[in-house]
Order: C-alpha cells, then sequence, then structure tokens
C-alpha cells in the first residue's frame, strides 16, 4: 500500500465539543405522551412538554432547562408520562396526567431550583 507524501491541509480534530447555556435537561417519552394526546394544562388537552416550558418561562428559567422528547425510555405507565432529568439519570419519574407544571417541575428539578428561580435561598 502507497502512502502520500503530501499531508492533508486540514486534520480532523479529535472531538468537538461546545458549552451550552443549560444548566438541566429534561428528557421526555415522546411515546408516552402520543398516547395520552395532551392532558395537563387548565383544560387537559396540552401536552408535558408545552407546559414545563410555560412554566420554566414563569419561573425564569427557561433559557437555563432544555425540555426535549426521546423514543420510548421503556417504563410505560398507564396514567402518566415518563420523564427524567439528564442531569440526574439514576431516576426515572412518572409524571401523571393533570399534574400542574408547578409540581411537574419541582419533580423534575427539586424544590432547590425552584426556590432560586424566584429568589428565595433554598436551605
Amino acid at each position: 500500500m502507497r502512502t502520500s507524501h503530501i499531508k492533508p491541509m486540514f486534520s480532523k480534530p479529535a472531538s468537538l465539543s461546545r458549552s451550552t447555556p443549560w444548566h438541566d435537561v429534561i428528557i421526555l417519552c415522546r411515546k408516552c405522551g402520543k398516547k395520552r394526546r395532551g392532558g395537563f394544562g387548565p383544560k387537559h388537552k396540552q401536552p408535558l412538554k408545552d407546559i414545563l416550558r410555560q412554566e420554566l418561562r414563569n419561573i425564569g428559567q427557561r433559557r437555563g432547562v432544555r425540555v426535549m422528547e426521546t423514543s420510548c425510555l421503556g417504563v410505560c405507565p398507564k396514567d402518566g408520562i415518563t420523564a427524567l432529568n439528564a442531569t440526574t439519570p439514576g431516576t426515572v419519574h412518572v409524571i401523571p396526567i393533570g399534574t400542574d407544571g408547578a409540581a411537574a417541575v419541582r419533580t423534575l428539578l427539586g424544590d432547590h431550583a425552584v426556590a432560586d428561580a424566584k429568589g428565595i435561598e433554598a436551605a
């Protein structure tokens, strides 16, 4: 096998990385959301993703938390949506249908995140 004596002009870096503005990433099961066809909000017709984003916007954390959907997480609850905080992947949460946005954010991010966002020092 012959090798070229000409070196390439550009070399590929070993890995690419970039900082993000997010300090938390919430992952929701898309399959659970489609089966429930909403179930959240005042009229129980909005998807959990929209309710979480609205609540994060209300507490001033919208840009710091990424909410995204993924394929099936494998838990498949009967009356809820599977979700997890990717910052702490050891715990998978089931958010029951009809849960309000504030309770869902507290479940996924913890009480300290909501308290810090409102300017109240966490204990």
